[in-house]
């Protein structure tokens, strides 16, 4: 599971949070990444209960959240502007939302009323939800250079 507390629909859904809500280095939600934590800590430990029980199976689990964390703790290392939470530029279309998303839950990627961004490439999401070519490029980057590790189920 993603870092759910750090993508737009999550941020506008919930913008009268409690500011110690969010995370200072980030600005996601700390207790909603807390619970994709916690999902992908069940997922590992099914995982493992699945492994002992095929022994004969190859599995390989695959880590969205640490990836992005780290897209969305150093973006400017991965060629994207800032985050969101400290400049509105986190995902690419359906920019005519209000407030400092910019995520409008009426106008969607189709409509004619979408604003869409010059370089996409720049961006985490392509439309608050979904991630763009450029993020997608850097996460199955990180499996494939990770599928011989064991995974850890947390974002450290």
């Amino acid at each position: 599971m993603i870092p759910a507390g750090c993508t737009p629909p999550i941020l506008v859904l919930f913008t009268d949070a409690d500011p110690a809500g969010y995370d200072p280095r980030t600005g996601c939600l700390k207790e909603i990444n807390e619970l994709s934590i916690h999902h992908n800590s069940l997922l590992l430990e099914s995982l493992h209960e699945l492994r002992a029980r095929h022994p004969d199976v190859e599995i390989i689990y695959a880590d969205f959240f640490s990836p992005i964390m780290k897209m969305v703790e150093s973006p400017a290392k991965f060629g994207q502007y800032q985050h969101t939470v400290h400049v509105p530029n986190l995902h690419c279309s359906s920019w005519s939302g209000p407030g400092r998303y910019h995520h409008n839950y009426v106008i969607f990627c189709s409509d004619a009323d979408t604003i869409t961004c010059k370089d996409p490439s720049a961006r985490l999401f392509w439309d608050g939800a979904h991630l763009t070519e450029a993020a997608n490029r850097y996460i199955a980057g990180d499996w494939l250079s990770s599928t011989n590790q064991t995974p850890t189920g947390s974002s450290q």
